[in-house]
């Protein structure tokens, strides 16, 4: 039996594509640990096709070694680390506008039917131009008297057998509270997030509301939690708060009781080679010749 739940982390498009750029980090500074399962579906969202990604420092895609046949990555692929017993999604491009709702209930949902996942991770980011969110954050905490705060990582938790009664008094049950300044609806009750995160709602317009809202009513017997990771970050070179939120891995997995207490973390980051000339953990030029401004 494992040490680890059966867990599917699920990388939003958002802000600096941070979630992406988390999850290369975990899939190539574990290379050794996973392997390519399969491509999705990749019908809701834009098209891509490139070639297969590998670290410089393995040479090869260690990735993909269990496919030798296969020659060029997709917008949407699976990868599974039998020691962690964690599926990871690599989405390279967004979802089509307007097809969030068809992408969550015709692609995400049949695969964790599928894989009977008890524990679905989904990360998220988001940054000082989100100005609906982070206002929203700012006044609501400073108004709970909240301090000792995370700057930049944010978590919280669906337990899904906590919330059954939700699929049929779904708007009442949650609170939904209206922001004046945006007309936008909050609420405080689908997610609980610990003491430390600066996010403590999402809106009815977040991806997360929408994903959480279909697996509920999807009633997956197997679904047990919910876990949404999101993460400030700045606009420009997002290495570094790609980094910072890969650092985190430990809050992405699951280990059950027995295993609860034992180190994730990654101790090595290897950047895959896709990253070369846009990103990669580069110091920023401090003199007039190699300015950020040149």
């Amino acid at each position: 039996m494992s040490s680890f739940h059966k867990t599917l982390i699920l990388p939003l498009v958002s802000t600096g594509n941070v979630p992406q750029l988390c999850t290369d980090l975990v899939l190539h500074s574990l290379s050794d640990e996973f392997e390519f399962v399969k491509s999705l579906d990749s019908m809701y969202v834009h098209p891509f096709v490139g070639a297969l990604d590998y670290s410089a420092e393995d040479a090869q895609p260690v990735l993909y070694k269990s496919s030798p046949d296969k020659k060029l990555s997709t917008a949407l692929e699976l990868f599974y680390n039998k020691a962690k017993n964690l599926y990871v999604i690599q989405q390279r491009t967004p979802v089509i506008q307007g097809y969030v709702n068809n992408f969550v209930r015709e692609t995400i949902i049949p695969l964790v039917d599928e894989l009977q996942i008890s524990h679905l991770t989904v990360l998220d980011s988001y940054g000082a131009l989100d100005e609906s969110i982070i206002s929203k954050k700012f006044a609501t905490n400073a108004a709970k008297g909240m301090n000792n705060i995370d700057p930049y990582f944010s978590m919280g938790t669906c337990r899904m057998g906590s919330i059954e009664s939700l699929s049929s008094e779904f708007d009442s049950a949650l609170d939904l509270q209206v922001d004046p300044n945006t007309s936008q609806h909050y609420t405080t009750s689908l997610l609980k997030f610990t003491e430390r995160s600066l996010v403590q709602e999402v809106s009815t317009d977040q991806q997360i509301f929408k994903i959480i809202y279909h697996l509920i009513n999807s009633r997956l017997s197997k679904l047990e939690e919910i876990k949404y990771c999101t993460f400030f970050v700045h606009e420009g070179d997002n290495s570094l708060d790609a980094g910072l939120f890969a650092s985190r891995f430990e809050d992405f997995v699951n280990p059950t009781e027995e295993s609860a207490g034992a180190s994730v973390s990654i101790s090595h980051f290897k950047t895959p080679v896709s990253w070369k000339g846009v990103y990669g953990f580069n110091e920023i030029p401090s003199t007039l010749e190699e300015g950020i401004y040149i």
